[in-house]
């Protein structure tokens, strides 16, 4: 009962939202008068044949004929009024939608982010197109007049009242055409769009892990689920294709197999001397404009599902919840010390936690080392204390605050986050550098490049800190892009550093100098890297050594390494 009454409030809704109420009153008060003067004409048609024909009355013809170009072009004025305000209507949506969307993107979780494809964020944009086009095309035209076909009737109905029966059976007929064909064709989408999304995916997979699928010469076999997920879409498209055109057909048949009642039934009536030949003509006429929507509502049935559909979704995502972003106190910022208290994290409820009831401080300052197997829950803990990851039970505090009331914000002032596997923008290297951190100079880029041993390698570059880096990181070694990640991270100056394997792709020089400056950093600030990197266990203050999700062993460098060495 919920889903339906959602359904049927949501445009409702995003009218309401997006303050659209007077663009649409003005609307169907210009649609009124359209719907009204599209009446001329039937009952021109009915003045001519039952009064200028039977009368030989051509000044009664000319008159007529004069009020009748005012009509239309009156019309026209209206018409193109209409067509204005529903671009109007488009164009006020059109970025204002797609800002939401960009904003509510930036404010999600990373969690929330890395739950779904590349693909679904991008298609949110397409939803929001989808929604610009119909709000200013046909379809909309569309939904605005069918009400008034009831006007339609109502005067058809006046003008030639013996065949009543027939306009309302037919209406009835119509109007139960479109809700069955709307009902079918809803649940052919619904099943197009899910297999083209396992079609969807498995081409993003194939586009971002080409390096691998090239290396083990894949192409056979991922060709064969491309082809299996690219069959079924087809399957899905094929039977949605022939519902449409199935109920398409069926629409066409009833016009005009109203089209024969009516003039059958009509001739009847003018033989039994009940209805004139002008009359039959001009219900003629508005028959096809009562049921002309509901003729085009079938054929649009697809517009406007998928139109809903987008509307859905996008209102859905808009709902998220998303990372705190209003505060009521800036707390400063403190010493830079973590307490976890039994925090336990699982990435899916039908799983094994990736983090099971750790409890402990780390800090303040000092260099602190995360060890263990791969998939111990290193980047997971890593993640939990940066604040990416809420827990689903405990609580990370950072200096005596629980970590949820802080903003993204402010966690930025407090924390630097190295990922495992950075990422940097298309754009200059001084702007990946310098990326997030305000009125950042280059004598300071340039400080922190040389700290890490990155500065001589971006003088070799022909454009220096200018060079423009591709989003593929096209031709950049995995140690350079290491080491602009680093300098970024390390250029904002945060209290807390939470680095997650930083010696990865570095050489023993520049690992060399990543360690003296995160010696000399620990000193005032805290630093908890996850690494396996002998220079940096031998060096680090303590060391916490995770397996599947616990502490098996945490406390000072030296007793640890020497438990470990025992083993």
């Amino acid at each position: 009962m919920k889903t339906s009454e959602t359904k049927k409030t949501r445009i409702g809704a995003f009218i309401r939202k997006n303050d659209l109420f007077p663009y649409f009153t003005e609307l169907f008060s210009i649609s009124f008068f359209i719907n009204l003067l599209a009446l001329a004409t039937p009952i021109f048609v009915l003045q001519v044949y039952d009064r200028v024909i039977f009368h030989a009355g051509t000044t009664t013809l000319q008159g007529l004929v004069l009020g009748m170009i005012i009509v239309l072009i009156f019309d026209a004025v209206l018409k193109i009024t209409r067509i204005r305000f529903f671009q109007s209507i488009s164009a006020k949506n059109d970025f204002s939608i797609a800002e939401k969307i960009y904003d509510k993107l930036y404010r999600l979780s990373l969690q929330k982010l890395e739950s779904k494809p590349f693909w679904y964020w991008q298609s949110l944009f397409r939803d929001a197109g989808m929604i610009r086009n119909v709000l200013g095309g046909t379809v909309a035209t569309l939904l605005v007049d069918l009400p008034f076909s009831l006007l339609f009737l109502l005067v058809t109905i006046l003008i030639a009242p013996p065949l009543w029966w027939v306009f309302i059976t037919f209406l009835i007929l119509f109007v139960v055409l479109a809700l069955v064909s709307e009902k079918m064709i809803h649940s052919h989408a619904l099943k197009e769009r899910q297999v083209s999304s396992e079609r969807d995916t498995h081409l993003s997979d194939l586009i971002n892990k080409r390096e691998s699928i090239k290396i083990l010469s894949s192409e056979n076999y991922l060709k064969k689920q491309w082809a299996e997920n690219h069959f079924q879409t087809m399957k899905a498209s094929l039977s949605r294709g022939k519902s449409a055109d199935f109920y398409r057909v069926m629409s066409q048949s009833m016009t005009l197999l109203f089209t024969i009642c009516i003039t059958s039934m009509g001739a009847l009536a003018i033989l039994e001397q009940q209805m004139t030949i002008g009359a039959l003509i001009a219900a003629n006429m508005l028959g096809s404009r009562l049921i002309s929507p509901y003729v085009q509502l079938v054929e649009h049935w697809r517009t406007l599902t998928q139109f809903r559909q987008a509307l859905n979704r996008v209102d859905q995502f808009l709902d998220e919840d998303e990372d705190k972003n209003n505060i009521a106190v800036d707390v400063p910022i403190g010493p830079g010390k973590f307490f976890l208290n039994n925090i336990i994290f699982s990435y899916n409820e039908h799983e094994s936690p990736a983090i099971n009831n750790i409890d402990g401080g780390i800090g303040p300052n000092g260099l602190h080392i995360l060890m263990g197997r791969n998939g111990c829950g290193k980047t997971t803990l890593l993640k939990l204390l940066s604040g990416f990851y809420k827990p689903l039970k405990g609580i990370v505090s950072l200096d005596e605050y629980d970590m949820r009331q802080f903003t993204s914000e402010q966690l930025h002032h407090r924390i630097g986050y190295l990922s495992q596997q950075p990422q940097l923008i298309q754009g200059s290297v001084f702007e990946n550098i310098t990326l997030g951190t305000v009125n950042a100079d280059q004598d300071s880029v340039i400080e922190v490049s040389k700290l890490i041993d990155l500065h001589d390698s971006i003088s070799e570059l022909a454009n220096g800190y200018d060079t423009v880096i591709q989003s593929d990181h096209h031709g950049l070694s995995g140690g350079f892009i290491q080491k602009i990640a680093l300098a970024r991270t390390l250029l904002a100056k945060p209290k807390i550093l939470l680095l997650d394997e930083p010696s990865n792709n570095l050489d023993q020089t520049s690992e060399n100098k990543l360690l003296t400056t995160l010696k000399e950093y620990a000193k005032n600030n805290t630093v908890i890297v996850a690494s396996h990197s002998s220079a940096l266990l031998n060096n680090a203050d303590t060391i916490l050594v995770l397996e599947q999700g616990k502490v098996a062993i945490a406390g000072p460098a030296k007793q640890v390494l020497e438990h470990l060495k025992k083993q």
